[in-house]
């Protein structure tokens, strides 16, 4: 998909389809999970990013605020991607087909409206709103 050599960092939205491009033989790409750098680890997650940063084409991150701060703090160039306020009930259909834990479902949907405002409110990265039916593949650059 990528031809000009650069890592592209996306911090993509729950149920947008990160695991599955990563899985994808034909990109060069791997996840991030910033909830395993907690608890005192924060500059092992953001050398973690370095690390792989020029390896690979696409780095995915959640849109963890904390950790979305740390790397923008290094001066990361990120593109956010996260679906409309309106797809809620989409998006809770994603969840459950993908078997996600209920406590996760009653958590996403719980703060989906002010989690969602909050990152569109993010001015350091670039923005890209997925619209219905889209996933993180439609998007990718």
């Amino acid at each position: 998909m990528r031809s000009e050599g650069k890592t592209l960092i996306y911090s993509a939205w729950c149920g947008t389809g990160k695991t599955w491009v990563c899985k994808n033989p034909n990109i060069k790409a791997i996840e991030v999970e910033y909830w395993k750098f907690k608890d005192g680890l924060q500059k092992q997650y953001v050398n973690e990013i370095k690390i792989n940063f020029g390896k690979v084409d696409y780095i995915f991150i959640a849109t963890d605020p904390e950790g979305l701060r740390l790397l923008l703090d290094e001066c990361f160039d990120i593109t956010l991607v996260y679906p409309e306020n309106r797809l809620r009930n989409e998006y809770l259909d994603r969840y459950i087909e993908r078997d996600s834990p209920y406590d996760f479902i009653g958590t996403f949907m719980k703060h989906w409206n002010i989690w969602l405002d909050e990152l569109k409110i993010q001015s350091r990265c670039n923005h890209v709103v997925l619209k219905s039916g889209q996933y993180l593949s439609d998007v990718l650059l």
